[in-house]
């Protein structure tokens, strides 16, 4: 790590993550009013100017949860684990583990208890939580979601076209990805890595590799990776949160991709195969040569955390490039001392409705789980303190045994 990261440095920068954690634990909705039904849920997005919100999905409550046991794991402030078990409730409610639905059983429905839709790669960040939640409290009750959610993804995956991409119930049925390759969609295989550190069950592993696979198919010469493996394939990309910046081929670009590199470095450490990690660095240089821009928001923090898990596993420092643009991209975006306990702590930024989100206004009047939860996560790493979790190829594997994981190898 660079030694530009001192005691006071690296304390400074776990304050900020921890007020970001606190921002998850302040603007929860717990004082509700009437049959309002919402209560434990996380936000998606803060309208700070006319002080209106909508309330989270899964992959919310997952990312949201991604923070909080950090932040619970360095400090044992009993806070940040309450209001994470609170959210995992919500979770528990999308997750119908009915065994009459033999085919989807375990997938997570995406905004509400009674959906007829379950993505597999927001579901998969739930899913993800709810195993990080396992490796703080040993409650066997997580860990028996996170699996049963990645044994949904290995039941339905096939060699020729890979994980499902959703499912539904009425009637029962799931649902492949058409052709070509989608790199994001890969980042579905994450938290089949969290439950082999978790389980050492040996059947998640064919999955992450060709998850793997799959990505390096979507990656340039240069280093960068495209959305999709063939982009004649599909018409030029608006600008969103993942995609869409520069001209021509370039806005095919990832610029925020979801966390796949944990999946790449998943299946380097899996199969000892220098070619995962050689793509990865990589993709780390081209984003030191090319990133960050100010737009999407939320894409710096995805970046630096891929730039410093990269150089953790190829036994680099590139923490300098990530400390040189922290402030603009990462510190700036973080409200503090508004006097408003649904916005401070969390980090503006909304990218998913163009320049704003849905009451209108500007990106920067937002405060969203998606720019908080990856900052969070780059602030995690720079303190020494936490992994960034749900996002990294190290959220559980330096820590395997912290609670008597269930081992049963099967390889």
């Amino acid at each position: 790590m660079s030694s530009a990261l001192t005691e006071k440095v690296r304390t400074q920068f776990l304050d900020r993550a921890l007020l970001a954690a606190d921002w998850f634990v302040n603007s929860q909705l717990k004082n509700l009013i009437g049959c309002d039904a919402n209560l434990g849920r996380f936000l998606y997005s803060y309208f700070m100017p006319e002080k209106k919100y909508v309330p989270g999905l899964n992959w919310t409550h997952g990312r949201a949860l991604f923070v909080l046991t950090d932040a619970y794991n360095i400090t044992g402030d009993k806070r940040y684990l309450d209001a994470a078990e609170l959210g995992a409730r919500y979770i528990r409610a999308l997750q119908p583990l009915d065994p009459y639905y033999s085919i989807t059983c375990g997938a997570i429905t995406e905004r509400y208890p009674h959906e007829n839709f379950a993505g597999a790669l927001n579901g998969a960040q739930a899913a993800s939580g709810m195993l990080m939640l396992y490796h703080c409290t040993g409650n066997p009750d997580y860990l028996r979601r996170g699996r049963a959610f990645c044994d949904f993804i290995a039941r339905n995956w096939r060699r020729d076209v890979g994980m499902p991409r959703h499912a539904s119930y009425y009637p029962e049925q799931v649902y492949y990805p058409g052709a070509p390759i989608d790199a994001v969609h890969q980042a579905t295989a994450i938290p089949l890595w969290h439950c082999y550190n978790i389980t050492g069950e040996g059947r998640y592993v064919e999955i992450l590799v060709d998850a793997a696979d799959r990505v390096l198919t979507c990656q340039r010469e240069d280093g960068g990776i495209y959305a999709i493996q063939d982009i004649r394939a599909m018409e030029a990309l608006p600008l969103n949160h993942h995609w869409g910046l520069g001209d021509g081929n370039d806005r095919y670009l990832l610029r925020s991709d979801d966390g796949i590199v944990v999946v790449v470095l998943a299946a380097y450490k899996l199969t000892g195969d220098a070619r995962y990690l050689d793509a990865m660095v990589r993709y780390g240089e081209w984003t030191m040569k090319n990133e960050p821009h100010v737009r999407p928001y939320n894409a710096f923090g995805i970046q630096a955390n891929n730039v410093l898990d990269i150089a953790q596993a190829a036994n680099n420092d590139w923490t300098p490039w990530v400390l040189a643009n922290v402030h603009k991209h990462c510190l700036d975006l973080q409200m503090l001392d508004s006097g408003d306990p649904m916005a401070d702590g969390g980090f503006r930024g909304e990218d998913e409705e163009g320049n704003a989100g849905i009451f209108g206004g500007q990106a920067l009047d937002y405060v969203v789980t998606r720019t908080t939860c990856y900052l969070a996560g780059t602030l995690f790493r720079l303190s020494g303190k936490g992994t960034g979790s749900g996002f990294s190829v190290y959220g559980l594997g330096d820590q395997i045994d912290r609670v008597a994981p269930i081992r049963t190898k099967t390889r």
